[in-house]
Parts: C-alpha cells; structure tokens; sequence
C-alpha cells in the first residue's frame, strides 16, 4: 500500500481532479474515502476539508485543490505533461493565466453556483434575496467563461487544455447535472462545447467518461 494517501469522497467537487489525476497518471498514491476513516482523517486535517494529501513517514502533508493538483502532476515525473498543464517553467504568462482560471473556478465560481443552485434542487434553504444575489454573481462569472470560449476552444493554449481547463470543468459539474440543462446549453454553446470537450480528454474520464448533463432541470418545486 502507498505510502502517500488522497483523502476525498465522491460527495464533493474539489476532489475530481486530483482523483482523476491519480487514475491518469498511474500514481502510487491510495485514495481513501473520508467516510470509511473519518477518524484518521480528522486527526490528520482537523479543518476537514477535501482534497487532501499526506505522505506517511515524511509528515508532508498538503490541502487546496489546486495545490493538490500541482503537486500530482508533479509526480507523474513527466514533463511534457506538467508543461501542458501547468505551464512552461519559464513562462510566466502562461503559469499566471493558468492560476487565474484555477483559482476563479474552485473560489469564486463554484461557491456562487452552489449559492444559486443549491436552494433551486432543495440541498440548501431557499432565501429569496440570497438566491437573487447569488444569481448576479453567477450570471456575471458564467459571462467570463462564455466570452472568453466563444472565441477560443480552451481557456488559456489555443492547442490544449491545461490545469485551468480541468478544474473548471470539475466546478461545472455542480451546475450541469442539476440546472445547465438541453435549454440553458442551447444559449452557451461556448461553455457547453468546451465541457463536452474536456470532460472527454483522457484526464477526466475517469470521473466523467459514465456522466451526461441533465436534459431537464432538476428543480425543487416547493418553494
């Protein structure tokens, strides 16, 4: 058994990639579900929040999704591929896009989505100004990604997806199998295109390759 340990759960958006990443690159690292040892886990990251990363016998541990994911792509030891996905190491242009996306989708994005959607499919309680709110700033993220991919096939390289990509399409997830239905696709086609695109890249389909975005809308009626 590794020695290196993924705690995540299935529950949850931030630990996709860093689970997939594991299963792509063929990494010697046991991934580990909180609910089969929330004790240990708990004792190890008394924050408890997924992903995270201990190396048992150094001690180094690690948190945050995208740190998690630098550090996986990292020990695949291949460069071609941390260079595609993370960015030259002497092109720091490229490295900062790559973080701004990142960033925006496992922060801001993502929260302003489960904010929105949650109360709509009844995981959370519904609060009118609350949700309203949340819906302007969704709306205003959502038109970064839609104005930026009606243009361009990826967020960041004109020929192939990078680390930006991968978490961004993670954070969707959320939001396309409950509201981004047949409807809501129909009007961002730059967003759907490039979802479809990535969730299928040999990175992803681990997770995504038994996934189909919802056809209708899955709403709470009782509100």
């Amino acid at each position: 058994m590794s020695r290196t340990v993924l705690y995540t759960s299935s529950k949850f958006i931030r630990p996709i990639v860093p689970v997939c990443l594991v299963n792509h690159f063929k990494l010697n690292v046991n991934v580990v579900d909180i609910f089969t040892d929330k004790d240990k886990f708990k004792q190890e990251f008394p924050w408890a929040k997924l992903p995270s990363l201990v190396e048992y016998g150094s001690g180094y541990k690690l948190t945050e999704s995208i740190a998690v994911s630098h550090y996986l792509t990292g020990l695949s030891e291949n460069k071609s591929e941390i260079e595609k996905l993370l960015g030259a190491s002497n092109d720091f242009k490229t490295q900062s896009q790559i973080l701004r996306w990142e960033s925006l989708a496992v922060s801001d994005f993502l929260t302003q989505q489960v904010n929105y959607i949650g109360p709509l499919v009844g995981i959370r309680p519904y609060e009118t100004h609350a949700v309203e709110k949340a819906r302007g700033n969704l709306d205003t993220l959502l038109s970064l990604y839609e104005s930026r991919l009606n243009d361009n096939k990826y967020l960041v390289r004109s020929d192939g997806v990078t680390m930006g990509d991968l978490l961004s399409a993670a954070s969707f997830y959320f939001g396309f199998k409950t509201l981004y239905d047949a409807e809501w696709r129909s009007h961002h086609p730059g967003i759907t295109n490039w979802y479809n695109e990535v969730t299928q890249t040999p990175y992803l389909e681990s997770f995504f390759k038994d996934k189909s975005p919802v056809e209708k809308a899955i709403l709470d009626r009782s509100h």
